[in-house]
């Protein structure tokens, strides 16, 4: 599975005749805790932005609710270009379909403004659990159901999508989903073994 990670704008961008872009720093939202690779992405975009533009660029984590907190900050905003926001599918694609009412609209809020990366999504687990590979934590998951569970960057992200893929692949193998505001913090309990 990849997760194909894009820099939106809000809304339409609309300028004055004459107005040089950029005159003023731009915000580039993440819309996950410090520490995942939406935030390694945005910084390292930035600073590049940053040198061929003439202008600040200033990251900004805004954890929350899988990106919804941070989507409806975005499309809320003016829509002049400086406000800028990591988009990628649990966002634009998933959010829409989980049944809550969102804050913004990903067709009529946004605008693609670039194709940032495609990212291949890995199946990994605690070096403390007894499977070499999936093929064994799927039989370690028939075994035990209900007893590993897994972290991802939120719910509707492509960690939790891909997982619920998993499980429908394997004919419903029971793993425990826990949510948390970014793959930083996922990442963290991982290697602590608070996550399998």
């Amino acid at each position: 599975m990849r997760n194909t990670v894009f820099i939106l704008l809000s809304a339409v961008v609309t300028f004055a005749q004459g107005q040089t872009y950029p005159s003023k720093p731009i915000r580039l939202i993440v819309p996950f805790a410090p520490g995942g690779s939406s935030e390694f992405v945005a910084r390292t975009v930035s600073a590049e932005m940053a040198k061929a533009l003439g202008q600040n660029f200033v990251v900004e984590n805004k954890p929350g609710g899988g990106g919804v907190i941070a989507m409806g900050e975005v499309a809320r905003a003016e829509p002049d270009g400086y406000t800028l926001i990591i988009g990628h599918i649990g966002t634009l694609a998933a959010n829409p379909f989980m049944g809550q009412e969102l804050p913004y609209d990903a067709n009529r809020d946004f605008a693609p403004v670039s194709l940032l990366v495609k990212v291949v999504t890995l199946y990994v687990v605690h070096a403390d659990v007894p499977a070499k590979d999936l093929k064994e934590l799927i039989a370690l998951a028939r075994r035990e159901p209900g007893k590993l569970n897994y972290g991802s960057a939120g719910n509707a992200s492509a960690g939790h999508l891909a997982m619920e893929y998993l499980k429908l692949a394997t004919g419903g193998i029971d793993l425990q989903h826990v949510p948390y505001k970014g793959t930083g913090p996922m990442v963290i309990d991982l290697v602590a073994g608070r996550t399998q």
